[in-house]
């Protein structure tokens, strides 16, 4: 008897016009990954015996689902379930950036970049009025800043005006690209068959976006993909790859 459990290594990518693959991704560690298969019938019953017996069954549609479970944060598993693109912000300097007006003594205020440094708050006057550093708190990673005092050394006219230097990021921003559509691949071991090599081949797989970011908690944060896999009609439902998908047994 030969049984399955299987570990291995998943990738995700483009396709081109053609139907195959771009360049695949490694997504990183992957504790789950099922494809499921279904199909959709007609039955008929005879109208002879009495008994309306099941006589013919026609399928009508065929299809798969997909899901997996990744866990690493990485740049191209964002843009997979957020539907996200990504910018690579380079270092620079921002000169009078406003903020509100007028603004509320502790609350909190974002400034426009992150991992910021050199922070000056000046107010609005004709000869600018330098807030002291004192006065305010700055979360310079996360590119934020609370006033804690606007009045001594005053008085001001507000807005503040914040310059700054910042440093490199990568922002990825949600919902700005279409559903995507991806090559999926397992390279993988069956370690129920003394690490017995296969290769598994989803052609086309629709990603939905991730149901949840478990983004607080006492876990790991994971992404839940789901999808269902299409039919590559670049393919022949009749040769070794099929329209769906392969497993390889090597």
């Amino acid at each position: 008897m030969t049984y399955f459990s299987g570990q291995g290594r998943v990738f995700i990518g483009s396709r081109d016009t053609n139907g195959n693959p771009t360049g695949l991704n490694f997504v990183g560690n992957v504790p789950d990954l099922k494809v499921s298969l279904s199909v959709d019938t007609l039955e008929h019953q005879e109208s002879q015996s009495g008994q309306r017996l099941t006589d013919l069954q026609l399928i009508k549609t065929k299809k798969g689902e997909f899901s997996c479970t990744l866990e690493e944060l990485i740049q191209s598993n964002l843009e997979l379930a957020l539907y996200g693109s990504t910018t690579a912000i380079t270092s620079g300097t921002v000169t009078s950036e406003l903020l509100p007006n007028p603004i509320t003594v502790g609350s909190l205020y974002l400034l426009s970049k992150q991992n910021v440094s050199s922070v000056v708050v000046k107010d609005s006057s004709a000869t600018p009025l330098t807030l002291p550093a004192t006065q305010y708190t700055v979360n310079a990673k996360h590119g934020s800043i609370i006033i804690n005092d606007k009045t001594t050394g005053g008085p001001y006219i507000e807005p503040f005006k914040t310059d700054f230097s910042y440093g490199a990021a990568n922002v990825t921003a949600m919902f700005t690209q279409p559903l995507p559509e991806r090559w999926v691949r397992f390279e993988g071991l069956n370690t129920a068959d003394s690490n017995r090599e296969v290769v598994i081949d989803l052609y086309r797989v629709a990603i939905n976006p991730a149901k949840d970011l478990s983004v607080i908690g006492n876990e790991l944060m994971k992404f839940e993909l789901a999808g269902q896999v299409l039919a590559d009609l670049t393919k022949s439902a009749a040769g070794q790859f099929g329209q769906f998908g392969r497993i390889v047994l090597l």
